[in-house]
């Protein structure tokens, strides 16, 4: 299928994210390979640099990502099936508390309307808030980049926080130990991506080309089907064209003062949000017993697969972080417009 982009565009997209995430990775930069792309890329669609990311390109290395996490999933997940009832209130919790907080400020600070406030606010996936927001008459460039901002954001503090404060080891490159596949592991785990993906497009799951695959190989792993994992350079390569396609989101045509007035007010949202899951963690971290890095990174509002990427680079609760993100999608997915129709609309005209 033909690819609609230009060559050019992604070549230097590209060329940037290997200049990154080679020198994240030389100055031992956590997660240097998603890091380092998605700085460098975003410093070069700010200054006027060329760059574009096929979804396609990125949503098939999404998946091999997505095969990676699943593995991640074990039967003693179940033991903690407990445990995600509570852990899901907090999420919901949390999205109403961070929620209306950036809601606050995008309204009085950014003098936003409230339809680009609220679609802005709501820590869903950004192509559906865009698109939300597009319906009912927002602001799509500043919920693109407010959206944009706060996966960039909380994606850059926290590695950076965990390892240079807290002193946890982010693993780089040795995320799984690269193992002699036999045909069968082959097969398996292609066939993950080959119809976890269109499957679960079909049927209209959130993050379809992540969840898709590591439902599938969450299974053929637990049940012991295989336990060959992707090979670490296929996993640096994965983040190379996360990181590079997160850097890719900053090429709306805007002036460059309304841009850094977006960009600011977009910041402090985003670092609001931050702090109201701190918060909220320290305050429920005696109600449920999971360690305070896993509940932390469980609610902070990143995207799913950059928060499951730092869980497993920091080695912590994974797939309960995963779950949770999806949990998190599927809420917002389901009753993000609806609730704007029955509360901002109705008595915020």
């Amino acid at each position: 299928m033909k690819i609609n982009i230009s060559f050019k565009k992604l070549i230097s997209s590209i060329t940037l994210g290997i200049i990154g995430g080679t020198l994240f990775n030389f100055l031992n930069f956590p997660l240097a390979w998603m890091m380092g792309p998605m700085i460098f890329v975003t410093l070069g669609a700010l200054s006027g640099v060329p760059v574009e990311m096929p979804n396609k390109l990125r949503s098939l290395f999404i998946s091999i990502l997505g095969v990676m996490l699943g593995s991640a999933f074990t039967p003693q997940l179940l033991g903690q099936a407990s445990q995600f009832g509570l852990a899901f209130i907090i999420q919901i919790l949390y999205m109403f508390l961070a929620g209306l907080t950036a809601y606050i400020i995008f309204r009085m600070l950014g003098k936003y309307d409230r339809v680009t406030s609220y679609f802005s606010c709501t820590p869903g996936g950004l192509s559906e808030m865009t698109l939300s927001g597009e319906h009912y008459g927002g602001d799509t460039r500043i919920i693109s980049i407010n959206h944009s901002v706060r996966i960039l954001i909380i994606v850059t503090i926290i590695p950076f926080y965990f390892k240079f404060f807290e002193g946890i080891q982010v693993i780089n490159n040795s995320y799984l130990k690269l193992e002699v596949w036999e045909f069968l592991d082959i097969l398996l785990l292609s066939g993950c991506v080959l119809i976890g993906y269109p499957v679960a497009n079909k049927l209209k799951l959130p993050a379809a080309p992540l969840i898709g695959p590591m439902i599938l190989s969450a299974l053929i792993h637990s049940l012991g089907f295989t336990e060959a994992n992707v090979p670490d350079l296929l996993i640096s390569i994965s983040q190379l064209i996360v990181g590079t396609a997160l850097g890719c989101r900053f090429t709306e045509k805007i002036s460059l003062k309304e841009m850094v007035k977006i960009i600011f007010i977009a910041i402090v949202s985003a670092i609001s949000m931050i702090t109201v899951a701190v918060l909220l963690t320290y305050i429920s971290i005696n109600l449920i017993p999971i360690d305070t890095t896993t509940l932390f990174l469980s609610i902070a509002p990143g995207g799913l697969a950059e928060m499951s990427l730092i869980a497993l680079a920091l080695g912590t609760g994974t797939a309960f972080v995963t779950v949770m993100h999806f949990f998190r999608v599927c809420v917002v997915m389901l009753f993000g417009a609806i609730i704007y129709k029955i509360t901002i609309n109705k008595f915020n005209p």
